[in-house]
């Protein structure tokens, strides 16, 4: 007689809180899957394993009180450790299951391969249940029914991937998609269980039933297993949103303190104008900071690519900042390099740009750098480079060398090109050439340079010391060197810097200058040798007059002593003329020894109305002889000049000696006007006015020049002398014409009194 197969039935109740229990594990399983992924290191690995404990336990009481919801006519206990191998199993599918969606990409494959092994792992925990029963019944299965469920267990854990998957990020909160998500799959799970549970039939059975190990589950029970794994779950979903609080709070921290960071490498990039970039090379993506967009002058709205970058190069560069790209890109190498881009209004900027490589896994480069703007320190660069070449320039024109030295072992720490110039060395040669400098000062200066450098650092005090080089091809060279200590904070000498120049041609000149002053002097006594000579006659008539004088007065003097009765007063009278007359005569000869002496100048305060009187006394007898009268007007209260006298005795010689010529020959009155007044600026001025030829026509601008005369025996040497004698003197010569007849020759001197 065939087996009747035992009618079951559902306690709807029961089943319901199946499906309860499988959208709270669902929502569980979403919210943990969350924490796994944010999750690193040995955490991720507890909320993998705590997470795969809940969910599986979740997953494991909806199966069994779905079970127990299943009502047969006969009593039905359960083999415990079947039922805990169940557990382990269910386990271990939410194991796997939270590693599939935790990573950050799951792919077709990586979805199938993790469904079908979550599948099998559920289907696995049912079937392993469905053994733990104990009941006086054989169990039969449909195997269509059970292909079936397990079809229905793949499917639904790959629906349950791609939700959990696509919901684990769903921020604090309950998030109503995360609560979609779990809905749809707490629906879809008991599917399975149900379309296993169809797969199964009981017939009764006469054998006797293997209690061992076994339990009865009642309602208490089932309201037991019910309530734990609310709580368990529970417990999770709160650990959960307490760790998802926490790490917000945390990542709020970070952003804080991330946005700070941003702010001030912002401002960081901002003055130091440094702007940042990536560029990933297979797509063309260009990320810019906003120094970038400030340097490159784009809006910040605008996206950065190639073409707009090559837009700001400097045309002269383009190719070849394009072609340095391209390779580096091509070979995803570093690069670093300098170029120019030129700015929609004309302006010029040089940037710097450095760029490191990196290779993702797929092999594609992305370059991540920096872009300087440089332009200030290559304008300052530029301007250095100019001051330093006119500088240079400005040394070698005055021939002034620059240098410093260090006290500690007196080496050099600078030296400029002039300085190797002067010292005939090559600049290649370094600093080294200061050791070498030693050997070309002059033998007789070295001793000298030692004893001032050791006297200035003893006396932490400037230094200013004339030396000669003498040079391996005999050339010597003069030179002026200055220097400067500079002291540390202990108040030590540390250092010198100075200058030295070359004064080599100055010295030369100041010799050249000595022999032509020389020269000049005797040029000027050549001329007063020359003017006496000329006026031999009228000196000799000078003093011949004091001397005959001085023989009548004596002749006047033995007569009066020779009477019978002498007459003491009168011979008296006549021997004080006698003194008188010798005088002069011994003056006059002094005057004449003066002007033909040969010396140096002598500076003293000399009385001008002194020297014009004494040249009309000695040159009374050259005036007379052509019948010219010499009139003085000179005032009383001149100051004295500083000046040599015999020199100004010269001048006023040469003045009256061509007034008196320029009147020789001429018919009317003829007369020799001196005066002397009082002029601007504490100065005195001379004019000596003769009625003579005056000033030769359209020639009047030489007579000045030196050898241009218009005498017939003359050397052209007087005016000249005179105006030099006068300018060195601080004074002033010229000339003008008198009217109706005649010439003037006027000259003013700076008396003491202006001078002071």
């Amino acid at each position: 007689m065939a087996a009747v197969n035992l009618i079951g039935s559902y306690n709807y109740a029961l089943v319901a809180l199946s499906v309860l229990i499988a959208m709270f594990a669902s929502y569980a399983a979403l919210d943990l899957a969350g924490r796994v992924t944010a999750a690193g290191g040995w955490t991720r690995a507890v909320w993998l394993l705590g997470g795969a404990g809940a969910m599986g336990t979740g997953i494991w009481s909806m199966h069994y009180i779905g079970m127990l919801a299943f009502i047969l006519p006969i009593p039905v206990a359960y083999h415990w450790p079947t039922v805990l191998l169940s557990l382990f199993a269910a386990i271990l599918a939410s194991v796997v299951a939270l590693g599939v969606v935790s990573g950050q990409k799951m792919g077709w494959f990586r979805a199938l391969a993790g469904s079908v092994l979550i599948g099998a792992g559920i289907a696995s925990m049912h079937y392993i249940g469905m053994a733990a029963m104990r009941l006086p019944a054989i169990c039969h299965f449909t195997s269509f029914l059970v292909i079936l469920s397990v079809v229905f267990a793949v499917l639904i854990s790959l629906a349950a991937l791609w939700i959990t998957f696509h919901f684990r990020e769903g921020k604090t909160g309950i998030g109503w998609e995360k609560l979609a998500g779990a809905v749809v799959m707490g629906a879809a799970i008991p599917v399975m269980h149900y379309t296993g549970m169809a797969a199964a039939s009981f017939t009764p059975s006469g054998m006797p039933t293997d209690l061992s190990h076994a339990v009865s589950i009642s309602t208490l029970g089932t309201a037991g297993i019910a309530t734990a794994t609310f709580i368990v779950l529970g417990l999770a979903l709160l650990t959960s949103l307490v760790d998802r609080r926490f790490a917000t709070q945390t990542l709020e921290v970070q952003e804080e303190k991330l946005q700070q960071s941003e702010a001030y490498l912002s401002e960081a990039q901002r003055l130091s104008h440094t702007g940042s970039f990536g560029w990933r090379v297979s797509t063309g993506d260009i990320i810019w900071s906003e120094e970038s967009f400030r340097i490159f002058q784009y809006d910040r709205t605008t996206k950065p690519t190639v073409e707009l970058i090559l837009q700001r190069f400097h045309p002269e560069e383009a190719a070849l900042v394009q072609q340095t790209i391209e390779r580096a890109a091509q070979d995803g190498k570093d690069f670093d390099f300098e170029h120019r881009l030129l700015m929609p209004d004309g302006s010029v900027k040089y940037v710097h740009v450095v760029a490191h490589a990196l290779n993702d896994v797929s092999g594609s480069v992305e370059f991540v750098g920096a872009v300087m703007d440089v332009t200030a320190a290559k304008q300052a660069e530029e301007a250095l480079r100019r001051s330093e070449s006119y500088l240079a320039e400005a040394q070698r024109l005055t021939h002034t060398g620059s240098w410093a030295w260090r006290v500690a072992g007196k080496d050099a720490l600078h030296l400029s090109e002039e300085w190797y110039r002067i010292y005939g060395f090559d600049p290649k040669e370094g600093l080294s050439a200061w050791e070498k400098r030693l050997q070309r000062m002059h033998p007789e200066d070295r001793a000298k340079w030692r004893e001032t450098a050791d006297r200035a650092i003893g006396e932490k005090a400037d230094y200013e010391v004339e030396l000669r080089i003498l040079l391996p091809d005999g050339t010597v060279k003069y030179t002026h060197t200055v220097g400067h200590p500079v002291l540390n904070a202990s108040g030590d000498v540390v250092q010198f810097v100075g200058t030295m120049i070359d004064v080599t041609e100055r010295k030369r000149a100041e010799e050249e200058r000595e022999r032509l002053r020389h020269a000049h002097a005797d040029l000027a006594r050549v001329n007063r040798v020359t003017t006496m000579g000329e006026l031999t006659a009228s000196l000799a008539h000078e003093v011949n007059q004091p001397i005959a004088a001085a023989v009548t007065n004596a002749n006047t003097c033995v007569r009066w002593l020779a009477a019978e009765t002498p007459n003491l007063e009168e011979a008296r009278a006549a021997a004080m003329r006698i003194v008188k007359d010798g005088t002069r005569a011994a003056e006059i000869i002094k005057r004449i020894r003066l002007l033909f002496k040969k010396g140096t100048p002598e500076r003293e305060l000399v009385d001008v109305n002194e020297v014009i009187r004494e040249m009309i006394i000695l040159l009374r007898s050259e005036a007379t002889r052509y019948n010219i009268s010499v009139r003085t007007e000179l005032a009383a209260d001149l100051h004295q000049v500083m000046g040599d006298r015999v020199q100004l005795d010269q001048v006023m010689m040469n003045l009256i000696v061509n007034g008196i010529d320029a009147m020789k020959d001429v018919d009317g009155a003829r007369e020799l006007a001196i005066k002397s007044q009082k002029a601007e600026d504490d100065r005195i001025l001379v004019s000596v006015s003769d009625t003579g030829v005056g000033l030769p026509v359209q020639q009047a601008d030489q007579i000045f020049k030196a050898f241009f005369t218009t005498k017939p025996q003359g050397t052209g040497m007087g005016l000249s002398i005179s105006r030099s004698i006068v300018e060195s003197h601080g004074g002033r010569l010229w000339a003008a014409d008198n009217s109706p007849c005649g010439a003037s020759f006027c000259f003013s001197l700076p008396t003491k009194a202006g001078g002071a």
